[in-house]
């Protein structure tokens, strides 16, 4: 596809703000391949927008570890990403208690986004937990954003009343985060 057909579509009206249907509607997309006859090395492909956008938002997706027993803070370079946090229940610094009597910090970073106090209104921050237990760890994570600290911070909280098992805080916990700039 060159210039000639974009001219082409303008010119017929044939430009849309709005896919008509994410799984069928098409895009152009150029793909290197290595050398082909025209000696450049695009092939041009067809892809459903619904293929798009999905590979476009895996490639913004990483997966980063926290080991809590050395660090607090986890560097991230992308927009959407999964944290898994080591180390909770190896001490009792690290451990929250129940009925959230103590809490657990820990700081998200991304050197790219101006994550001061004065940008605060145009920084999204979405945040989900994954937690699963071993053994008698009765804890239920509970995570808050409790400001703008070094990058945002955390707190991470046991929000089970009863008495804590012996194994609490030893399952595998994951947070899933959308950190960027709307502005």
């Amino acid at each position: 596809m060159d210039i000639l057909n974009f001219i082409y579509l303008k010119t017929a009206g044939l430009i849309r703000s709005k896919a008509n249907n994410p799984d069928t509607d098409l895009i152009a997309v150029g793909a290197n391949v290595g050398p082909i006859q025209r000696g450049d090395s695009y092939q041009t492909y067809a892809m459903p927008i619904k293929d798009l956008v999905e590979s476009g938002c895996e490639a913004n997706t990483v997966h980063y570890e926290l080991d809590i027993t050395q660090t607090s803070l986890v560097t991230v370079t992308t927009p959407r990403g999964i944290i898994d946090i080591v180390g909770l229940g190896t001490g009792p610094v690290l451990t929250p208690d129940p009925a959230f009597a103590s809490s657990v910090n820990f700081f998200i970073d991304n050197p790219e986004l101006d994550l001061t106090i004065a940008n605060r209104d145009n920084v999204y921050v979405q945040y989900s937990l994954y937690y699963s237990p071993l053994g008698d760890d009765t804890a239920i994570p509970y995570l808050i954003t409790t400001g703008f600290a070094s990058g945002l911070n955390f707190n991470l909280f046991n929000a089970n009343p009863a008495v804590a098992g012996v194994d609490n805080w030893t399952g595998a916990l994951y947070v899933y985060y959308e950190l960027y700039q709307i502005n």
